[in-house]
């Protein structure tokens, strides 16, 4: 009766903590096409990277990104040009703020 007990605390507690580390994982972070209000910019997460289309200029690879808290940090590269794009916040609503202004999920 022990080990039975036993036994399915232990199940329990893999299954809880299994669910944790997947919320943790892909909870909270954008995903999709997120656009200006000109529709102009857009930004698209998917695969742990950002796909980011300017005016027609798109970056084909993606850049690395990371989500902490509400945070977003996109790895661009601090000397170029999109380095003043690289950190966003994650609003209330679901939009993301950065200095470009608010982007909206397509």
């Amino acid at each position: 009766m022990v080990k039975s007990r036993l036994f399915v605390t232990l199940i329990a507690t893999a299954a809880l903590t299994a669910t944790l580390v997947v919320a943790g994982c892909h909870g909270g972070g954008p995903s999709g096409a997120y656009t200006d209000t000109t529709g102009r910019m857009t930004m698209e997460f998917k695969d742990g990277k950002v796909f980011l289309n300017m005016g027609g200029m798109a970056d084909p690879e993606g850049t690395p990104y990371d989500v902490n808290g509400d945070k977003i940090t996109i790895h661009y590269a601090p000397d170029s040009i999109l380095g003043q794009f690289s950190v966003l916040t994650i609003n209330s609503d679901g939009t993301l703020q950065g200095p470009m202004g608010i982007l909206k999920k397509k």
